[in-house]
């Protein structure tokens, strides 16, 4: 009777063989060309330019490449550039003129874009942040920048398109917010809209969508460990106001701009807003979940401009 090998079997004979044949072929091939045959490893950070005013290189996790270029073009002002996966995001800032402009080009991220960017924006925290604070000297403005953009970039909820935004320097403040009152004039305009539209028709979600509400704080911080009064709202709710507790010994660092506990940014209102508002609705946990764009674009001045209180 005739044998057929089975699957495992065959492939560790035709391994075998192919492992002879390579043994025997002389000579072999450049190193150069074994070398681009290599799979890149998960977060691997590789700098091609670094000086005081120019970085540029590229991160890698898993399938998603990120190239990235910061260039200091004066004392006072600096220019991004992030490309995921193909996808292009810009920063600039001028101290000086206390304005600052980032831009996706209408560009959305994947869950694993978001994922990658957050891991690089760690992995600039080991190569940049932390070598600067054991010498006691700042983080240069252009690597500052490239640092902020990632964090924020990584926080856009899936399928959030990213246009071109300008964001002016906010006052800085602390202390409590005042409580919005805004919880009755969203749910009357929820009544109105609802009275008049389908259930689950198309003017149903742009009427739930009108009816939410600002609540942009410009930059005001949190205590770095106490209970704070934060805001959201999203399309299956309407304004909803909770103390939670924020700071350092909150969990998952509550209230800081940016995913877990890093250095650079602050805890402030308008973070923890959009922290409770992921939370919430499922964009910890659920990556398609985009309720939270509101609070989101309303987070983006405290992204780039807020400094770390409780540090």
């Amino acid at each position: 009777m005739k044998r057929t090998l089975g699957v495992p079997l065959l492939l560790a004979k035709i391994l075998a063989v192919g492992f002879a044949v390579a043994l025997a072929a002389p000579g072999s091939a450049p190193a150069a060309a074994a070398a681009s045959l290599q799979p890149l490893s998960t977060n691997d950070f590789r700098a091609t330019e670094s000086s005081a005013d120019r970085d540029s290189g590229t991160f890698a996790r898993s399938a998603t490449m990120i190239e990235f270029s910061a260039e200091a073009k004066s004392a006072v002002a600096a220019e991004v550039s992030l490309s995921v996966a193909g996808k292009k995001f810009t920063a600039s800032k001028d101290i000086s003129k206390g304005v600052a402009n980032w831009s996706g080009g209408g560009a959305s991220l994947q869950p694993d874009e978001r994922t990658a960017l957050g891991a690089f924006a760690k992995s600039l925290e080991s190569s940049w942040v932390k070598p600067a604070n054991a010498a006691k000297t700042p983080v240069s403005l252009h690597r500052d920048l490239t640092i902020r953009l990632a964090m924020l970039v990584a926080e856009a909820p899936v399928g959030t398109k990213i246009g071109n935004l300008e964001v002016p320097r906010p006052v800085e403040r602390y202390g409590q917010p005042k409580v919005p009152d805004m919880k009755l004039a969203a749910e009357s305009c929820v009544k109105e809209g609802t009275s008049v539209t389908a259930p689950n028709s198309a003017a149903r979600s742009a009427v739930l969508a009108a009816c939410q509400q600002s609540n942009e704080d410009g930059i005001l911080y949190t205590g770095c460990n106490e209970n704070a009064w934060v805001v959201h709202d999203a399309d299956s709710h309407c304004f909803l106001g909770e103390s939670i507790y924020v700071g350092p010994a909150s969990y998952d660092c509550m209230g800081k701009c940016g995913g877990g506990c890093f250095i650079i940014t602050g805890y402030t209102y308008d973070c923890a807003d959009h922290d409770r508002c992921g939370r919430e609705h499922g964009g910890s946990t659920n990556p398609w979940d985009a309720e939270c764009g509101d609070e989101y674009f309303e987070a983006d001045d405290d992204f780039l401009y807020s400094s770390n209180q409780c540090g």
